[in-house]
Formats: C-alpha cells, sequence, structure tokens
C-alpha cells in the first residue's frame, strides 16, 4: 500500500480549496501520490488564502477544555464538525482535526493533540478500518501514551445517500458523539 511506502504522499482533501491545493502538491511531489476524493457535494470551510503541506494537519476547532480529539478526513470532517457543533451545544468542547495528509502523517501534530485532551484520539474513516487514518494515526502515536478509538465501516458498503450510509456504517455525527461520550464519559455533551 502506498501508504507504507517510503517517500509516498497519500492525501484526502475534504472540500474544493483543499482539493485544488492537494492536487497541486500530489503533482509536484517526487514520489508516488494517491489522492482519494469523496462523491457527495461538501461545503467550502477553507478560504482560497489557505496553504497545505504534504505531511501536514489542520486544527479546525479547539480550546483548552476540549475532551477528545476527533480525526476526520474527506467527508468525515464534516461529520466531525456537525459533532462538535451538538456537543458544544452541550456544554462540551472537543478538537477537530482534518487529517488531509495521510502519508506522512504529522506525529508531533497528532501527539500534541492527544495530550492536550486527556489522552484520547477518536479516527472516523468512510472505508473499512485496515489500512486508514486509524491505523496511520495509531502507528504515529505508537509509544505516546495515548489511545487511539476508530470509527470505520465495518460490513459490506451498500448503495444508498449519503447520509444514511454515515449513519448506517457508524461513521456519522451521532455516532461521533456517541463515542466522545463513551470516551470521555457519559454525562458529557448532555443536554442540561
Amino acid at each position: 500500500m502506498c501508504r507504507t511506502q517510503p517517500g509516498c504522499a497519500v492525501l484526502y482533501p475534504c472540500d474544493a480549496v483543499s482539493a485544488e491545493r492537494l492536487v497541486a502538491l500530489a503533482a509536484y511531489h517526487p514520489g508516488l501520490a494517491y489522492i482519494r476524493m469523496s462523491r457527495p457535494k461538501t461545503p467550502v470551510i477553507y478560504s482560497n488564502e489557505e496553504t497545505f503541506a504534504v505531511g501536514g494537519l489542520k486544527v479546525l476547532r479547539e480550546s483548552g477544555e476540549d475532551a477528545v480529539t476527533v480525526i476526520g478526513a474527506g467527508v468525515t470532517v464534516f461529520e466531525a464538525l456537525k459533532a462538535y457543533d451538538q456537543l458544544r451545544a452541550g456544554g462540551t468542547s472537543i478538537r477537530v482535526i482534518d487529517l488531509y495528509s495521510v502519508a506522512p502523517v504529522d506525529r508531533a501534530g497528532l501527539i500534541s493533540a492527544g495530550r492536550a485532551t486527556g489522552g484520547h484520539l477518536i479516527t472516523v474513516e468512510d472505508h473499512y478500518a485496515a489500512g486508514g487514518i486509524g491505523d496511520a494515526v495509531d502507528e504515529a502515536v505508537a509509544g505516546a501514551g495515548l489511545t487511539v478509538h476508530r470509527l470505520a465501516v465495518r460490513e459490506i458498503p451498500r448503495s444508498g445517500r449519503p447520509e444514511e450510509l454515515l449513519d448506517r456504517f457508524g461513521i456519522s455525527a451521532t455516532h461521533i458523539v456517541d463515542a466522545v461520550r463513551a470516551v470521555a464519559g457519559k454525562s458529557v455533551g448532555a443536554n442540561r
């Protein structure tokens, strides 16, 4: 797999701006480059001035009181942002990361986020768990004393509307909120 090959870049844009920037990075990358695009129409979250780097990530939401770090790539970034809004309405903050570069991965950035949020990272990916962002994050933070919890597709994929499939496969905002509550405590994000 490309993710395990030295010099390989694996990039996951989540919106039109990141797609344009990451395609340009891939075109000039000296090694193999793989870009995984999403099919659903997504909102633009990055400004035209935003810069990206192979081996980077973007922290989209953060505070000094974040209970856990939620890491998405591609379409799952938007589910993480929805979960952020739902939890925030209940008084809980989470850190949200767009892991647009899975290989190479920003090890230092992931460890820093994990340490700032109680040692817990939740990855959310719109494909099988093997070989995806959960593996990349787990490998990157190995030995740092952090725990990686994974939300991923765990059954044979099928056709359907994107929002229905995200929920069916356990990677929707609702499932992210449930995972945050399970990791950080049942009362987290509950409406008072």
